[in-house]
């Protein structure tokens, strides 16, 4: 009888935790939804694509010869102190 209601109890609580996670991976779900569509707006819209453009951009000259000069130029002047 006791171990009846206490397995009763328990599995009453394990269905309302799993409601419960149930709804928070709803809840989740839309979220993500969301941040992607909001996301893919502001990579349309102009200041997305001048972002785009100008990360690609550097992208490409990360391993080019004036930029590792620039760089190094960079990191002597930081730590000279000037």
């Amino acid at each position: 009888m006791l171990i009846g209601r206490l397995l009763k109890t328990e599995q009453q609580q394990v269905q309302v935790l799993a409601e419960k996670s149930l709804q928070q991976h709803k809840q989740l779900q839309a979220y993500q939804f969301l941040l992607k569509r909001s996301t893919m707006r502001f990579l349309a819209s102009a200041p997305g694509l001048t972002l785009s453009f100008s990360a690609g951009v550097l992208f490409q000259l990360r391993h080019h010869h004036s930029m590792k000069t620039l760089r190094s130029l960079m990191r002597w002047r930081h730590l000279s102190g000037l």
